[in-house]
């Protein structure tokens, strides 16, 4: 479960770098993906990033601050900085709309990126260790469940090592597993028409390799 939750640090970390481009190519002068990275932003990583957040303050963080109470002021923070990343993905929102004025986009992924490093990284260093003792993903209510959750692991399995995958894979019910090479099919294909074609790499750890 460590090995996920880092998994989806990787993933917020890429895409945000990916952002970061395409703004900068909108900036100057390609808009050919505007409205495909637009949407990205609406419908995907603004709603992945709240969403990974409200879970966390709603059932990872109780639960962690109940078996390790002396952890209850590095939760506290992190909760605190949550609260402090909501506010710039509302600004996200105006921003992408309006990316005919992508100097508006660009200056809320340099600040979102800012404080994300730094959560992200508080993070990995004090809650991850204390989240290696479960080694199965429990199996999903129903087939909706399954469908989120399985466009969850594609999303997030993007430039990860295969060997490292492979493990992640040994964890999984078998119903997730049968439904993840077409999600990861699908989602790479999305992620050719948002982003272009150029690598993510093959990492080990959630800082994502993108050339």
């Amino acid at each position: 479960m460590a090995t996920m939750l880092m998994m989806s640090h990787h993933a917020f970390r890429r895409d945000i770098t990916r952002f970061i481009r395409a703004v900068e190519q909108i900036k100057a002068g390609d808009t050919s993906r505007a409205d495909a990275v637009r949407g990205e932003w609406d419908t995907s990583y603004r709603l992945a990033l709240h969403g990974h957040h409200s879970i966390e303050d709603s059932t990872i963080f109780p639960d962690i601050k109940s078996k390790h109470p002396e952890l209850a002021p590095v939760v506290d923070k992190l909760m605190e900085q949550h609260h402090g990343i909501d506010p710039l993905l509302a600004e996200g929102d105006a921003a992408f709309a309006d990316l005919a004025h992508p100097e508006k986009a660009e200056a809320v992924l340099s600040a979102l990126k800012t404080l994300l490093d730094e959560h992200l990284a508080y993070e990995e260093a004090n809650i991850t260790p204390h989240l290696r003792d479960a080694k199965e993903f429990p199996t999903p209510p129903d087939e909706s469940a399954a469908n989120m959750y399985v466009n969850g692991f594609a999303w997030s399995m993007q430039g990860i090592a295969p060997h490292v995958l492979d493990e992640v894979k040994k964890m999984l019910p078998e119903i997730l597993l049968a439904k993840l090479p077409a999600a990861q099919a699908e989602f790479e294909a999305r992620s050719g028409r948002v982003w272009g074609t150029y690598s993510v790499g093959s990492a080990t750890t959630p800082i994502p390799e993108i050339s």
